[in-house]
């Protein structure tokens, strides 16, 4: 076939205005066509594979179908293409670790939660659902998310530092967090003008209900037993800054993070209270006890670290509390418990000396309306004292004694 001619597509069942096109090496597979009054040029595509002769000859009737309902077919084909949900991922999280994506409390996500939302994204939602065009996911398409990670299909072991792997291992619980943060995602590009609709929405998933996990009398007098020991149950000691940190946990009714994570300059010692500077609800002022102010007094402060609790390496804070709080747990018979059940140990102490929901918000840092901010934003004398009843009564069960007889509840806070 020589150069720059052009051969037509003739006989039975032929297309008119189908041919082969060679202008250049190679010969390819065109339509001439009228499109709104004007004469075009369609190519189709290379001559030869992918493209046979009657696959051609198929498309030609296709572009000459949409002509027929007054499409622009080449318009069509130069259109940008729309984002994958990959790409919508990506945009999203640059947008969220610029601190533009805002949470329930109206603060940027923490750099903790942008990690876990990246896992969920890298691990899940990419593998399943990464490459498919945002226009087509509908409800069904998440329906199958969720049940693919449910059934474990991105079940995996995933490699993330020299010497660290995670174990991704799906199941519902798994799933309806990764649909939370899909929706999440959704819910901003209908903010930006990608999508009308969220189709996150209304799309059923796991819910579990609210652990209510917290320890009783026994179960504290065993842990304090470990707590004084300091050795696990093969005999070996336990690191010192797990020990004072879940006792901590125990007579503050703090979450984790708030104690693993203490700094020096957060430690309010002459007026028993912790001024912590970034908390899951921002800025909180947390009184605490006597028996608390001891363990805190224990502790030594060493040149360089700005840490309570620092880390081996650099300035950084001990990243240990996690696996030596089993060992603990473990030690003292405590069955299906975690760090988080001793906050609400706490509650429960409180809630049993008889302290109002607005006294123990206060005492854990809830954000809200009402008696709550003003304790969070200027505590007082009668959220001091039920911190230091809570904890007395709570170093007593510690310690193997009767709770209830360490502290009496102030007359008008019931």
């Amino acid at each position: 076939m020589p150069t720059d001619s052009t051969l037509w597509d003739s006989g039975r069942g032929s297309v008119a205005g189908f041919g082969v096109r060679r202008q250049r090496k190679h010969p390819t597979f065109c339509l001439k066509c009228s499109v709104n009054g004007r004469q075009r040029w369609l190519t189709i595509g290379r001559y030869g594979s992918p493209w046979t002769v009657d696959q051609a000859r198929t498309e030609a009737k296709r572009l000459l179908g949409l002509i027929a309902a007054g499409e622009d077919p080449a318009a069509s084909r130069d259109r940008p293409k729309p984002p994958t949900v990959g790409d919508l991922c990506d945009r999203y999280m640059e947008v969220a670790e610029a601190g533009a994506i805002l949470t329930r409390f109206n603060r940027p996500k923490k750099k903790s939660t942008l990690s876990i939302d990246r896992g969920r994204i890298d691990r899940h939602i990419k593998p399943l659902i990464g490459s498919e065009a945002l226009p087509n996911i509908d409800g069904r398409a998440v329906k199958r998310l969720i049940e693919d990670i449910t059934v474990g299909k991105t079940k995996a072991q995933v490699k993330t530092k020299p010497r660290g792997r995670a174990n991704v291992t799906g199941g519902a619980a798994t799933a309806a967090r990764v649909a939370d943060l899909l929706s999440g995602i959704m819910t901003w590009a209908m903010d930006e003008g990608f999508i009308d609709r969220n189709p996150v929405h209304k799309v059923r998933r796991f819910r579990s209900e609210a652990k209510q996990r917290f320890l009783d009398a026994a179960e504290l007098r065993r842990l304090g037993k470990v707590l004084d020991s300091g050795k696990d149950a093969k005999g070996k000691s336990i690191h010192p800054y797990a020990l004072a940190i879940v006792k901590l946990l125990c007579l503050t009714g703090c979450r984790i993070g708030e104690i693993a994570g203490l700094r020096w300059t957060e430690l309010d010692v002459p007026l028993s209270c912790l001024r912590l500077a970034d908390t899951k609800t921002g800025k909180s002022l947390r009184p605490f006890g006597a028996a608390a102010l001891s363990v805190f007094k224990e502790q030594r402060r060493i040149a360089g670290k700005s840490f309570v609790f620092p880390g081996s390496k650099g300035n950084a804070a001990y990243q240990g509390i996690g696996k030596e709080a089993q060992r603990i747990f473990e030690a003292a018979e405590v069955e299906n418990a975690t760090p988080h059940c001793l906050r609400h140990t706490f509650a429960s102490f409180a809630s049993t000396l008889g302290y109002s929901d607005g006294t123990i918000a206060g005492l854990l840092g809830h954000k809200g309306r009402g008696v709550t901010s003003r304790y969070v934003h200027l505590p007082d004398k009668a959220l001091a004292s039920a911190a230091e009843a809570v904890s007395a009564d709570i170093d007593a069960a510690l310690s193997g004694v009767d709770a209830g007889t360490a502290a009496a509840l102030p007359i008008g806070d019931a």
